[in-house]
């Protein structure tokens, strides 16, 4: 544990796991966003975004992508 915050290990290949303690952290631009959102929301640099409405993630970059629990 770093800070606060439980990393989780996780398999891209079966999709990226959510929830409302579970936040996704940008390993370029430093962002964090909650991986339920209220709206569609997005890391600065764009590696990361949320769409809340349909329930979707998008990572250009999964090696640049860690999630934790806070």
């Amino acid at each position: 544990m770093t800070g606060g915050r439980q990393y989780v290990e996780w398999d891209p290949r079966k999709g990226y796991p959510a929830g409302p303690d579970l936040f996704y952290e940008c390993g370029l631009c430093g962002d964090v966003i909650p991986s339920l959102p209220e709206n569609a929301d997005a890391c600065r640099c764009g590696n990361v975004s949320v769409d809340a409405d349909a329930g979707r993630v998008s990572v250009r970059d999964n090696e640049k992508l860690r999630i934790f629990r806070a």
